[in-house]
């Protein structure tokens, strides 16, 4: 958690407006869009009491959020979508939707007098307009439209249109976050050539101090590439870290592979074909490492993550949106693991941007 004594100039404008305002506030992966929803809401408890809701797209953000509102003292818990839309209740040891007779999901949506939704990017226009419907007073929305990675499953709404949504009687002030303040720089420029519609690179946006510089590493096959992490994490007493992969079966796989190497893994699994079979660990107020895709990724961070298996990824516009999610999860270490030949457009970063080693060699003098 960011403190706000800790904030800039810009962040701070955009934490003072009034609260009689509604906000949608763009800024790129690591300008502290989480972090300004969060006091945001810490503001409203402040001065107006806890009718506030905050909803997130994913589960994994949602949890990950939770685990840090004592620190600012909120008292609410967070939504993640469909529990904000659908209700759900426990039956036996799982959670289910409530359903109405004929096996539909019966909504749910609370209202509130504030509405805040961080990743606004990955709703539709249909989303939107219900969040807009349980806004009483006044909403706040957070997103980046770089990192909306749900083309072919949905239709997203880009930032810049979303005030056409908005009814005439609500009036709304937008914003734009410039500087990043998770991203490494020899990160950020490792990832430029993989995002799709970046604005330009300009390197003095970026205010991190880290300087690991990323590494690229070649493995004989993709069971070394496992190991590789395993004993990677061992010998550096690696403490908060990700391997993130592109769907749900590597997350299995790779989740299975890690176990049988020993030491404690946590993971997200999604089983579409039979929920029964979902699996999600996830404790983010414990040290062990976590696997889960690079969608369940999106706005979490990490000190290292890996990600392996790079050899099988397509080069598609959707594909390089997540795995630009993915790569920009890091505030220190990125190790991009691969077999085989390394795939366009990672293949045209200049190799003099990355380590192609695990660990650094040491001159002999």
């Amino acid at each position: 958690m960011i403190k706000e004594s800790e904030l800039d100039d810009d962040q701070i404008k955009i934490l003072m407006e009034t609260l009689d305002k509604s906000c949608i506030v763009a800024g790129c992966a690591g300008s502290g869009k989480s972090v300004l929803a969060l006091i945001k809401a810490q503001r409203i408890q402040k001065e107006y009491g806890t009718n506030y809701k905050i909803i997130v797209y994913t589960k994994a953000l949602c949890k990950y959020m939770n685990s840090g509102k004592q620190e600012l003292g909120l008292t609410n818990d967070f939504y993640y979508h469909m529990e904000w839309k659908y209700k759900r209740e426990r039956r036996g040891r799982f959670m289910v939707y409530s359903k109405d007779e004929n096996g539909n999901k019966i909504p749910y949506m609370p209202s509130a007098d504030y509405i805040i939704v961080d990743e606004i990017q990955d709703f539709s226009d249909d989303e939107i307009r219900e969040f807009l419907a349980a806004t009483n007073k006044h909403f706040f929305f957070f997103g980046d439209t770089a990192q909306s990675i749900y083309e072919g499953l949905k239709k997203t709404v880009p930032l810049d249109r979303i005030n056409a949504l908005v009814p005439f009687n609500m009036k709304v002030k937008n914003w734009e976050l410039y500087r990043n303040y998770r991203l490494p720089l020899p990160v950020a420029k490792v990832v430029q050539p993989i995002g799709v519609d970046l604005p330009p690179f300009i390197e003095s946006t970026y205010k991190s101090k880290e300087i690991a510089v990323p590494r690229f590493i070649k493995y004989n096959n993709e069971e070394n590439q496992i190991k590789a992490i395993h004993d990677i994490i061992s010998r550096n007493n690696m403490t908060d870290v990700a391997i993130l992969l592109p769907d749900n079966d590597y997350v299995k796989t790779v989740y299975n592979q890690l176990k049988s190497l020993g030491g404690n893994y946590e993971l997200r699994y999604n089983d579409r074909e039979d929920f029964r079979n979902s699996q999600d660990s996830l404790n983010f107020t414990s040290t062990n490492p976590k696997v889960m895709t690079y969608h369940s990724a999106k706005g979490l961070q990490f000190e290292t993550v890996f990600l392996p298996y790079i050899e099988n990824f397509s080069g598609q516009e959707s594909d390089r949106k997540a795995l630009y999610v993915a790569m920009t999860r890091t505030y220190r270490n990125l190790y991009v693991m691969y077999s085989s030949m390394l795939p366009s457009p990672l293949s045209n970063i200049n190799s003099q941007l990355y380590k192609t080693t695990e660990i650094d060699e040491i001159e002999d003098y």
